[in-house]
């Protein structure tokens, strides 16, 4: 990525059909790639109130953290408000942390991929991480999006490929001598990049031979039919995840995965805790798959709420969450 100029862009008036709450602002993060502009869309929540337990007691004196972000990140052909996002931003102002939400580009209401022959790339999202992580680092940027002189990305809360681009977004920190969060949750992230091969042969088996295949995914509103080119698929099944074991053991690693996940193997949850054993917390949610839903004839026995007739265990996700950020 060229040297360029980040900016902040708030709407005072979102999109008809993006709904905030009254600490919520809707806004454009904007930088450019060789040359081409772009822009980032996201969610920027705000605290509600200071929470007293976000304060360290050291030699017999209150101390209260520096002011802390969590960063929100989804998967494919998904968005800033899906599954759990919003939810989880109420719990997580709740607890004296500003959120920010975003979607990658090509989806959602961000700009199109810089290139439509390869797609949305690994390398692509990471551009666009970084250029989040410029509103951090950049004092003006800092004022004007979090409205504080001091912040601090202590969170990441990433979905399925996201999770991809969260771990090597911070070996990318890391190589730059940068801070990295001290709590990286990982939702359902695939571990063995092999099985998506085998997943798009299965579903798309001429995908190779065409180049791609389409898929359906939310876009300014809607939902549409895009093209996903073998590039873009490839960028995300080439990536060796043993390589995120040299994420320092200051940061502190949560999977959450569903045991009837249809599209990652559950094997998955086992080969991350393995991977940063010591620092990993595992939790299972019985009967949900990849996006958190009961499967057919769950007896939903915590008396969750039924979304699109299905058992949603978005709220236990958030619970589980939450419950791991107070307890770390």
């Amino acid at each position: 990525m060229e040297e360029s100029t980040v900016a902040v862009q708030i709407q005072d008036v979102p999109p008809s059909y993006i709904k905030l709450d009254k600490n919520e602002k809707f806004v454009y993060i904007t930088s450019e790639t060789n040359g081409v502009p772009h822009r980032i869309a996201a969610i920027i929540s705000y605290p509600e109130r200071r929470d007293l337990s976000n304060v360290n007691i050291e030699d017999g004196k209150s101390q209260r953290k520096s002011n802390e972000l969590a960063l929100l990140l989804h998967g494919s052909q998904s968005h800033k408000n899906a599954i759990y996002q919003a939810s989880l931003a109420k719990s997580l102002v709740q607890s004296a942390r500003w959120v920010l939400r975003i979607d990658f580009r090509g989806q959602g209401d961000s700009s199109d991929n810089y290139d439509p022959a390869i797609g949305r790339t690994l390398d692509q999202d990471l551009e666009d991480l970084n250029t989040v992580y410029q509103t951090i680092l950049d004092r003006s940027l800092r004022e004007q999006l979090y409205n504080t002189d001091t912040i601090s990305l202590d969170v990441i809360v990433a979905h399925s490929r996201g999770s991809l681009a969260m771990f090597k977004f911070c070996l990318d920190l890391l190589s730059k001598a940068f801070p990295l969060p001290s709590h990286l949750i990982n939702c359902a992230g695939r571990y063995d990049g092999r099985g998506l091969i085998e997943r798009c042969t299965r579903l798309h088996p001429s995908w190779e031979k065409d180049g791609g295949f389409w898929a359906n995914g939310a876009r300014y509103g809607e939902y549409k039919d895009f093209w996903i080119p073998s590039s873009e698929t490839c960028s995300i099944a080439n990536v060796c995840v043993p390589e995120f074991s040299a994420t320092p053991p200051t940061c502190s690693i949560m999977s959450c995965y569903g045991t009837c996940d249809h599209i990652v193997p559950v094997s998955a949850a086992s080969q991350y805790a393995e991977l940063f054993k010591g620092r990993h917390s595992l939790r299972f949610i019985e009967n949900a798959d990849h996006n958190y839903y009961g499967i057919e004839g769950d007896p939903n026995v915590l008396n969750l709420p039924i979304r699109r007739g299905r058992v949603n265990y978005s709220p236990l996700v958030v619970d589980l969450i939450m419950e791991y950020l107070k307890n770390t």
